[in-house]
């Protein structure tokens, strides 16, 4: 049973609790105990249930004031669901137990087969909530190592805990100056974070490469666990990447040849040495820029470039 799910449950009255937890043991789940709200808390210290089932009148701390230190001090666990019990099967008290955010309500006397249904939803979509934020995660680290900008994830204390390569890359190069220019915007965002307000900023960092730094205060996310952060996104023109080939031809149908011709004008070379690049006449660069320019919609050199270069993701290495 090492597996099985860890029910936390907290009964005041000691024969019901002792019911509670035979008729849970005998299901096949993995039962901790407290007398009251106050154990029910300490026990978070030490395990990590998979939910909870809670008196709500209880002595000192009750059900609702468990719920409150939960959801405040427990921010991790705002995905175990709750569920009331209560001898109070009046609607307002239900409304009640809904609003301060429990997720199930049951009354007594316990009918134990719905007791049990009711565990068995609950950790289902549990389960299946968690499921579907390990998968977000995992599209969120696929996405930040793909983009072509620089990404810096810090603490509002402005401690760095995450940069992608290209966010390394241009760390190497000029990392102490950037460090000790977003310091203190780090500090201010980070603040506003905490307080669950979302804000930006930008700031020029280098006026000869040109690297912008733009900021974000990300507040906390209770469903998720994820704690408050400041996001740094940093560009400069050396970092820009045209679109991948195969996204120029998904996009705009064009040729092996003009996807050539165009990611190396958006490279910085001109017309003249794209002939040279690839060993043909400037005759037949214009030619084909003629139907780069007919494809893309664009009429100007500067237009096609600003185009290549609107999509900060890279392609396949």
């Amino acid at each position: 049973m090492t597996g099985a799910p860890l029910i936390l449950c907290c009964e005041d009255e000691p024969e019901l609790l002792r019911d509670i937890c035979d008729e849970l043991q005998a299901a096949g789940y993995r039962v901790a105990a407290a007398s009251n709200g106050t154990e029910l808390i300490a026990l978070l210290q030490d395990c990590t249930p998979d939910l909870l089932l809670c008196d709500i009148m209880m002595p000192g701390l009750d059900g609702y004031g468990v719920l409150e230190r939960l959801r405040r001090d427990h921010p991790h666990l705002a995905h175990v669901p709750l569920v009331f019990l209560s001898a109070l099967s009046m609607t307002e008290a239900v409304i009640r137990g809904k609003r301060a955010g429990a997720d199930d309500y049951l009354t007594k006397p316990i009918n134990y087969e719905m007791l049990l249904s009711t565990i068995e939803a609950r950790l289902r979509q549990s389960t299946q909530a968690r499921a579907g934020i390990s998968h977000v995660a995992g599209f969120g680290q696929h996405l930040l190592e793909t983009l072509t900008v620089g990404v810096l994830i810090y603490t509002p204390e402005v401690a760095l805990i995450k940069a992608n390569a290209v966010a390394d890359l241009i760390l190497t190069e000029k990392g102490a100056e950037i460090r000790a220019a977003l310091s203190e915007p780090v500090r201010m965002l980070g603040a506003q974070a905490r307080a669950g307000k979302e804000d930006s900023m930008s700031l020029l960092l280098d006026e000869t490469t040109a690297c912008i730094a733009q900021l974000h205060a990300c507040p906390p996310e209770p469903l998720s666990g994820t704690p408050a952060m400041v996001m740094v996104f940093l560009t400069n023109q050396g970092s820009q990447r045209p679109l991948s080939p195969a996204a120029l031809t998904a996009m705009f149908d064009l040729t092996p040849t003009e996807v050539r011709v165009a990611r190396h004008l958006a490279s910085g070379l001109r017309p003249d040495e794209i002939a040279q690049e690839l060993g043909v006449a400037a005759t037949t660069i214009a030619f084909h820029l003629r139907n780069v320019f007919s494809k893309t919609g664009t009429h100007r050199q500067a237009d096609l470039v600003a185009l290549l270069l609107s999509l900060p993701l890279r392609g396949p290495s």
